[in-house]
């Protein structure tokens, strides 16, 4: 079987984001694996006088943020413990950072959600975790929201 080392677990502000952080920590409980929790801002931060110092706290902000997130969840685990914990914030295309981000940490395992949206731009362009899925230097756990279509009982 194939060693886990480190997880990456890319988050939004989804619903679903607590559940991708839970299964997250609990495979790298398993492992005894690090875990690097990624939140992405599409824009990048402002250049402009003044405005670099806010975005630049705000992303401080959300990075905190995040770590304390998982260091909550990881009570009780195992192996886990807070210097395994990582957490970053990215701004950029989505799917280029989390495939950056991958190569950068040497992530054996990316563990993201999927919402299952529909519409047109999906047809064209696919979902972001479909585009991980398929371009990812790691391999991919997909965690579907409770009522998912087509999961059963």
């Amino acid at each position: 079987m194939k060693r886990i080392e480190k997880v990456l677990v890319p988050l939004d502000h989804s619903d679903l984001a607590k559940d991708v952080l839970d299964t997250a920590l609990r495979v790298a409980d398993q492992f005894n694996a690090e875990v690097h929790v990624l939140r992405i801002f599409d824009e990048a931060a402002s250049l402009k006088q003044g405005e670099s110092d806010v975005d630049m706290r705000v992303v401080e902000a959300e990075t905190a943020a995040l770590r304390k997130e998982a260091l909550v969840r990881i009570d009780g685990a195992a192996s886990l413990t807070k210097e395994r914990i990582h957490a970053e914030v990215r701004s950029g295309p989505i799917v280029q950072v989390i495939n950056e981000a991958a190569a950068e940490h040497y992530c054996d395992l990316i563990v993201m959600g999927t919402h299952g949206r529909e519409g047109i731009s999906e047809l064209f362009t696919g979902s972001t975790t479909e585009q991980i899925v398929a371009t990812s230097p790691a391999s991919v756990l997909v965690v579907k929201p409770e009522g998912f279509p087509y999961l059963r009982d």
